[in-house]
């Protein structure tokens, strides 16, 4: 019996081993942390290449179906460093916001930059939440001040890093913590439905 017990952890340890290296195994860590009336939920997933589409799908539907919940009209922020934001407003359809998210995960090395998605308020322009004409600079300072000082509701900054044989999607959404409750939800039970997944500690 002490041999069972001593056996079982490292067999279940070398099959989930094996899975990864035959390109299987999804690894997903998630950080919560308050900032106020506010809160910053990290998710980070280590993706096989082989399976970043189907991966990417799967946050397009759960970025599509946040959207469509909340309702406002959703603005996406493309981060060109040292350049003006390349921005697009979408109605909070899941067919628009999904397809667009899709895009932003799967683009091509020339297309690939960091994309911040916002909820506007009810009314407002995206051009009146971020200044069009000038560099936008992604740090968290100035993601707090759009939801503190210019009205938006929601933000979601969403990377996509590239290494050898897998890929790292980073996704840091600041809401209400309320909202942000409903909104981790709707992750964890889109993710649940990937096959292969494990939760890092």
């Amino acid at each position: 019996m002490p041999f069972l017990s001593v056996a079982a952890p490292v067999v279940a340890l070398l099959r989930r081993a094996a899975l990864r290296r035959r390109g299987h195994t999804l690894l997903v860590e998630v950080r919560r942390a308050p900032l106020g009336g506010l809160a910053r939920l990290r998710c980070e997933l280590d993706v096989p290449l082989a399976r970043l589409a189907e991966v990417a799908r799967t946050v397009s539907g759960m970025v599509a179906e946040g959207a469509s919940r909340i309702g406002r009209t959703v603005g996406c922020v493309g981060i060109v460093a040292g350049e003006e934001p390349v921005l697009v407003a979408l109605a909070p359809r899941r067919d628009l916001v999904a397809a667009r998210v899709l895009a932003a995960l799967t683009g091509g090395e020339s297309q690939r930059r960091p994309e911040l998605w916002l909820t506007l308020p009810r009314g407002a322009y995206l051009g009146s939440v971020v200044d069009p004409y000038a560099p936008f600079e992604a740090g968290e300072a100035a993601i707090l001040g759009l939801l503190r000082d210019r009205g938006a509701g929601h933000a979601l900054l969403a990377e996509v890093i590239l290494g050898h044989a897998s890929a790292r999607i980073v996704l840091t959404l600041y809401a209400p913590r309320p909202d942000l409750r409903e909104l981790f939800t709707v992750a964890r039970s889109a993710l649940a439905d990937l096959p292969g997944w494990a939760a890092m500690r």
